[in-house]
């Protein structure tokens, strides 16, 4: 009984103890009628971000079948990146790339946008949202894949060619039941993107979309292809070696809208280059060995579980980096095994990670009082010198307020104030090219 007075004490103290880091400012984030709050947070939150479930289906055998083994890594560099893209959100959000002292070499919002744009994506790039979700760099860092607004975006990124710099080269409106929620895209070869949909609903997966520079913007793109099962999907990363897109999400409900838990999963689809197409397969499926509530962070009755938030190559190397709402996991593509949680991908691959905020605590369903300081890394990124950035989102809030950036094992803080939710290396990732075209 003394135990247990003594273990809440310590845990409402620790509610108070970070008074002096400045709050966010809360902007809506999901539309009214998709948030779902069964334990409300402080009134300065908002409900958990992730979309949900996977339905799982016979499927027939692709016709690529990547092997598990793959020759050893190449040897790493100390090669000096300097550029790193981030998103901040704000209406209008705005998209930049800045050096390591975050001072700004580009920029881009939609202010910025001077060509014409049919009706339809010009009132979605106009709205009242405050996206700034995705960032990626891609096409040899001639262009910026984005979640911006209320728009899924490639944009060219030429500052040495102001004719062709700025302009947008593919847009879909997110206005809709299935894109309402995307949280990431990734291109493939082909000229094509595909977009997470990041949904609770049994249609959720991918949408594969013609991204080529030759077609012209139109109000609703065609879909080529449409991949449900894996929910709550929040990142992708194209595979080079295997010809193969993985993608992190869970493989039921993450709303807890399914009768079952959902746990964090990393499935890959491979690409058919005949077709063109990827292959709506379960045989690349690998599950995290337990799926875990989120009530440590959303307090009592919350009915989400955690899913994954970033999918992090290794540069020169066969491995992931999973961050995910409780912590960080680390998955072996040769061996096909998650093999490190949260402290040993620390001790491992990220050295110098602090804490955002020490609040990071609190009770689970099982009335575990758990403490979780590499909890909810939104976005992150690792460069071949061993410094990366990561962005962690303030506790019960969900985004960071400034980009960490470590190098030598040492953290500093960029980006001050800004309400960021990701950042990450401006360069393509040695051993993991995203496709040219």
């Amino acid at each position: 009984m003394v135990s247990n007075i003594f273990t809440w004490f310590l845990y409402v103290a620790n509610q108070v103890s970070d008074l002096s880091i400045q709050p966010i400012q809360p902007q809506a984030r999901l539309r009214p009628g998709n948030q779902q709050v069964v334990a409300p947070p402080p009134s300065t939150t908002e409900a958990f971000d992730t979309g949900p479930p996977i339905i799982q289906t016979p499927t027939t055998e692709p016709s690529i079948t990547p092997s598990p083994t793959s020759p050893p890594p190449a040897e790493a560099t100390d090669e000096f990146w300097d550029d790193i893209i981030t998103g901040v959100y704000g209406i209008p959000p705005l998209l930049k790339v800045h050096d390591r002292a975050g001072n700004i070499k580009w920029s881009w919002g939609r202010d910025d946008v001077t060509q014409e744009l049919p009706p339809y994506i010009r009132h979605c790039l106009y709205s009242d949202a405050n996206d700034a979700t995705e960032v990626k760099w891609i096409k040899n860092g001639t262009a910026i894949a984005a979640i911006y607004s209320d728009l899924v975006l490639m944009i060219n990124h030429t500052p040495d060619n102001p004719e062709t710099d700025k302009l947008i080269t593919f847009a879909v409106c997110w206005q809709n039941e299935f894109l309402w929620n995307a949280h990431t895209l990734e291109p493939l070869p082909g000229d094509r993107v595909a977009v997470g949909t990041t949904g609770s609903n049994a249609w959720d997966g991918i949408l594969v979309y013609n991204s080529s520079v030759d077609n012209p913007l139109v109000d609703e793109p065609l879909i080529l292809q449409n991949i449900t099962g894996l929910r709550a999907i929040h990142g992708m990363i194209w595979d080079e070696q295997e010809q193969m897109l993985w993608a992190a999400g869970t493989d039921a409900a993450a709303d807890g809208s399914d009768p079952i838990p959902a746990y964090g999963t990393i499935q890959g689809y491979p690409y058919n280059a005949t077709t063109g197409e990827l292959e709506d397969t379960d045989e690349f499926m690998y599950r995290l060995p337990e799926a875990w509530d989120q009530e440590t962070e959303w307090g009592p009755g919350y009915p989400w579980w955690c899913g994954p938030h970033d999918l992090v190559p290794i540069p020169n190397d066969r491995k992931f980096l999973m961050s995910q709402d409780r912590g960080l996991h680390a998955f072996d593509l040769n061996t096909r095994e998650f093999f490190l949680d949260s402290k040993g991908v620390i001790d491992t691959y990220m050295r110098g990670f602090e804490v955002t905020t020490n609040d990071r605590k609190g009770f689970n369903r099982a009335g575990e009082y758990l403490e979780l300081p590499e909890s909810d890394l939104k976005g992150f990124s690792m460069a071949p010198d061993g410094s990366f950035v990561y962005v962690q989102s303030l506790w019960r809030l969900l985004r960071g307020n400034h980009t960490n950036l470590v190098v030598d094992g040492v953290r500093q803080q960029i980006n001050l104030g800004d309400e960021i939710y990701r950042s990450r290396w401006f360069a393509d990732i040695p051993g993991w090219p995203k496709p040219a075209a």
